[in-house]
């Protein structure tokens, strides 16, 4: 998968960066670009491979190495000026996002729910870690929110980037991607696509919530997969 990437990307000219691709050729186009010349990795202290469930991310980490680059690769790619993530948990896939759009503000959502580290049993603290790993690596526009999805009706502000991070179940997973709409983006990116009940969610969606309002799709293939969505403007 990886070497594949690479071997495209050795064979794209340099379209430029300016924002909002206008296809998803386009778009692919200069996503295998910023994939194939991006040097950021995760962060040292603060990422999937050092918290609490580390040991199912250590075992794939080349795997996950890409997932994480594509996802510095997609925010390169659409270069926002917000984004607004639904699941940060500890800001792991924050921290690619903001780092490939340094300029951006950031607004994160989760519970944040604590748990316990299976390496040494102390207590795992995901809103804490995040925070710690956003100071490591100089963010500062960022605000991270506390909050059951499901009390909410719409999200706190408007976005021109939101990620959701599925939530691995029909119900939960169609709410997020309905409550992603309220912020009024042009993108919409859901990770962790490729899970079956996902997925439906996602074709239900693009069928009856997006009918006629999206500009184009665009898979990224890495593990779990990821889905591109442009809507038009309204």
């Amino acid at each position: 998968m990886i070497s594949s990437i690479k071997k495209i990307g050795k064979k794209i000219k340099d379209l430029g960066l300016t924002r909002n691709p206008t296809s998803s050729e386009i778009f692919l186009n200069r996503f295998y670009e910023n994939y194939f010349i991006c040097d950021w990795l995760p962060n040292s202290k603060y990422s999937v491979f050092t918290q609490y469930d580390q040991e199912y991310y250590l075992k794939q980490e080349e795997a996950f190495k890409h997932k994480y680059r594509c996802f510095f690769a997609v925010s390169k790619t659409i270069l926002p000026e917000k984004i607004l993530e639904i699941g940060t948990h500890a800001g792991s896939s924050a921290d690619a996002y903001i780092s490939a759009s340094p300029s951006a503000s950031y607004i994160g959502l989760d519970m944040f729910g604590k748990g316990i580290r299976h390496d040494n049993g102390l207590p795992w603290q995901p809103y804490e870690v995040a925070k710690q790993l956003f100071q490591e690596r100089g963010f500062n526009k960022y605000e991270l929110i506390k909050v059951n999805l499901r009390t909410l009706v719409h999200l706190p502000s408007f976005s021109d980037f939101v990620v959701v991070d599925a939530a691995h179940d029909f119900e939960n997973q169609y709410a997020d991607l309905k409550l992603a709409l309220t912020a009024r983006p042009e993108f919409i990116f859901v990770d962790d696509v490729e899970g079956d009940e996902v997925r439906l969610a996602v074709e239900k969606f693009l069928n009856e919530d997006l009918k006629g309002r999206v500009e184009y799709t665009v898979k990224i293939n890495y593990i779990g997969g990821g889905l591109v969505i442009k809507l038009n403007k309204v």
